[in-house]
């Protein structure tokens, strides 16, 4: 059995969740000769559903957009083009309103696309349409069917539920339609803008078909390229035949794929999702609930106190990642002098260090941190850490390495034991000719902090006040606990790295808006899956600044 990776569901769910909705749709459309289908497939049931939440909610969007802004000329303009239309007079703007696909009954069903907007009040809808040429007519014979003729063709109608279901081909809406709020209040209620694919609607012969592509396009690429080291061939290889592994159960066990815009008031934010949902039961559920368990030790951190954060929990398969990280951690003893390393009945110093990182590997996970912080002088500083599994061996061993160097004549600038927070004993380091653009990052005396503890091992890159920095970071993450199922987490501020950026900009107009959008805040830019006993999902948050970002590209468009 696999270890489940909640981190590689980022690559995984992207990979899944594009292909699926892409070969569900193409295999659809195959026309060679496929048995008998021997399950039962209701032809009325949508493979895929694509809505926005309302009219009411996309103009309160284009209020809030430029109102980041004050630009309020541009949802008036909006407003007054909407005017000339009657506002929309008859159709219910306070719901869903999309597009539903649907197989057409055959041995090889096609994909037919179905559209849908909600009726308030027919007779409205019809003379908001008239006014602008566009005519409504009853077919004959029929009490539900419609034709909208339009300048160049016309368009067919079927009203149910509330809705118009049109199309351009009459027989498409030859079927007993189900409510599309079924499909669409869940993704209404968290989402502007939607799109899932109903796996549990798509007949299973199309779902394998997808798979038995994606394994035939993989084994094409999987023989060694030219150049390519062990390593680098085994990595490939074992990694996209666990991708293919796990493709095939979210096609045998997933429930629906949803991919989620919303533009949040509320939260200033928007919000990205792309997720999948496990069927009742299934091995992917199983698989999921055992993925939620995980989490990484520095969860507890917060993104919105740190310029850069990122942590993340790496599972380490024995008979790979722990054997190829242990043979480079025995062939590296050859650069080590041999009294640091010692012997079997007295190990040095250094010995003592590897064996705790041997151990660490051994545990079968990686679980470390990383994170930029602001000093006191306004100067970068880097801190961070990776879990011990001996971490009192480690520490030990780090003890008598700077023990023997502060007995050499040339220690100037390197201190041991400058400070002690909650059993993480840290030590002092001055680097020696550090390049010019490291001064200018981290200010013009940066030092090294050194520290272990009985739990992990942390470092910190910095001016002096640095210390003060690793210090409270090591504090808080005795007394701060850690959030579960977050296993990993990338979360960046765009501002402080726009004096960066700046240098290689090549478009000015957009680095001067991204002056303006950032300026007031909300620059937070945050990556992190998140996983459920049956559902995983990828989600990016960006704060508001990103959203006066696209309001001032749009206003200030030539």
């Amino acid at each position: 059995m696999h270890t489940v990776n909640p981190v590689s569901y980022l690559q995984r769910l992207t990979f899944l969740l594009c292909f699926l909705a892409m070969g569900t749709v193409v295999f659809a459309q195959e026309k060679s000769a496929t048995e008998p289908r021997k399950e039962n497939i209701d032809w009325n049931q949508p493979i895929a559903v694509a809505s926005i939440a309302s009219v009411d909610r996309v103009l309160e969007d284009i209020d809030y957009l430029f109102g980041t802004v004050d630009k309020p000329e541009y949802p008036a303009m909006i407003k007054g083009f909407l005017a000339q239309y009657r506002d929309l007079e008859g159709l219910d703007k306070t719901k869903p309103f999309g597009v539903l696909v649907y197989l057409n009954k055959g041995i090889s069903p096609q994909p037919t696309s179905v559209g849908f907007v909600p009726i308030k009040n027919l007779d409205e809808l019809t003379e908001t349409l008239s006014e602008v040429g566009f005519q409504l007519a009853p077919v004959e014979g029929t009490e539900d069917r419609y034709t909208l003729a339009l300048p160049n063709f016309s368009v067919h109608l079927k009203l149910a539920h509330g809705y118009a279901f049109f199309q351009l081909k009459s027989e498409a809406l030859d079927r007993d339609f189900t409510d599309p709020d079924t499909y669409t209040k869940a993704l209404a209620a968290k989402y502007d803008v939607a799109g899932s694919l109903l796996l549990q609607n798509v007949p299973e012969p199309m779902r394998m078909m997808a798979v038995d592509l994606a394994s035939a396009k993989i084994d094409e690429q999987l023989p060694r390229k030219r150049n390519e080291n062990d390593f680098q061939y085994r990595t490939r290889s074992e990694t996209t035949k666990f991708l293919l592994n796990q493709f095939e159960l979210v096609a045998a066990d997933g429930e629906d794929l949803t991919f989620g815009y919303n533009l949040s008031k509320a939260d200033k934010q928007i919000q990205l999702h792309l997720g999948v949902k496990a069927k009742t039961g299934s091995k992917l559920e199983a698989e999921l609930k055992n993925a939620s368990k995980a989490t990484s030790q520095y969860s507890y951190l917060n993104a919105a106190a740190a310029d850069f954060l990122a942590y993340n929990v790496f599972p380490l398969r024995k008979d790979f990642e722990q054997k190829a990280i242990l043979d480079l951690i025995e062939k590296s003893k050859a650069n080590v002098p041999p009294a640091l390393l010692g012997d079997d009945s007295t190990p040095g110093s250094v010995a003592k260090m590897i064996e705790a990182g041997k151990a660490t590997v051994r545990s079968g996970k990686l679980d470390g941190h990383v994170q930029i912080l602001q000093t006191s002088k306004g100067k970068p500083a880097v801190i961070a850490a990776l879990k011990l599994t001996q971490g009192n061996t480690f520490k030990e061993g780090l003890q008598e390495l700077f023990d023997l160097m502060l007995q050499a004549e040339d220690t100037q600038g390197m201190e041991k034991n400058v400070a002690e927070v909650d059993g993480v004993t840290i030590h002092k380091i001055l680097p020696n000719n550090m390049k010019q653009d490291t001064k200018e990052f981290f200010g013009e005396n940066p030092v090294v902090y050194v520290g272990c503890g009985p739990h992990a091992c942390w470092m910190a890159i910095g001016e002096v006040s640095s210390l003060e920095l690793l210090k409270k970071s090591i504090a808080n993450g005795q007394s701060t606990r850690s959030k579960p199922g977050s296993a990993f987490l990338i979360s960046l501020k765009m501002a402080p790295f726009l004096s960066l950026a700046e240098k290689n900009a090549k478009n000015r107009e957009m680095m001067e808006a991204a002056k303006v959008a950032f300026a007031p805040g909300g620059d937070l830019l945050t990556f992190y899956p998140k996983i459920t006993a049956n559902q995983a999902s990828l989600n990016l948050d960006l704060g508001e600044g990103f959203i006066r970002l696209i309001s001032l590209a749009i206003a200030n468009r030539k």
